[in-house]
């Protein structure tokens, strides 16, 4: 059995980490996680973008579809309006149309709507032009949300295509 002034001078010669060791250690430690949690919140934050810009797209898809499928078909509320793809290529519907009471606001069924049922704001010009010839009108469709901010806000998101319909 080993004496009691053995054990003191065995455990001097054992290294320990000091408090500034250690204080300096959690600092890192918390340095990382504080990092690690930024990142966190920003891959959140384009994760959100996308899907809306995924949204987006799709619904512009699924209006350009629509219009494809019966190019001539008059709706009076449709986002992409049967009269604007035999003019000259130019803004499909004015920005207020004071009969329907209806603006540029798009609802979830594609159809022109008011601002309290809105989904998007929908910018769209259509028509043939010298390069497509009459029996073609090119179509440019501008959908930004929220549908209540201006459209000049940097804060405002969009999403812009442009494609052609042929027509008989």
């Amino acid at each position: 059995m080993k004496s009691v002034s053995a054990l003191r001078r065995a455990r001097r010669g054992m290294e320990a980490f000091s408090l500034v060791e250690v204080v300096l250690a959690l600092g890192i430690c918390v340095f990382a996680f504080v990092a690690l949690l930024g990142l966190y919140t920003t891959g959140l934050r384009v994760n959100r973008e996308s899907e809306a810009q995924i949204q987006a797209a799709d619904f512009a898809s699924m209006l350009i579809a629509a219009r494809r499928a019966a190019p001539l078909l008059t709706n009076s509320t449709a986002a992409i309006p049967a009269y604007a793809m035999t003019n000259i290529f130019t803004n499909a519907y004015p920005s207020y149309n004071i009969r329907t009471q209806l603006t540029n606001y798009i609802g979830e069924d594609g159809q022109l709507t008011n601002a309290a049922n809105a989904l998007y704001l929908i910018s769209c010009q259509a028509g043939t032009n010298m390069l497509t010839g009459s029996s073609v009108a090119q179509v440019y469709l501008k959908l930004s949300w929220p549908p209540q901010a201006n459209p000049a806000n940097p804060s405002t998101e969009f999403y812009e295509v442009t494609t052609y319909i042929p027509f008989p």
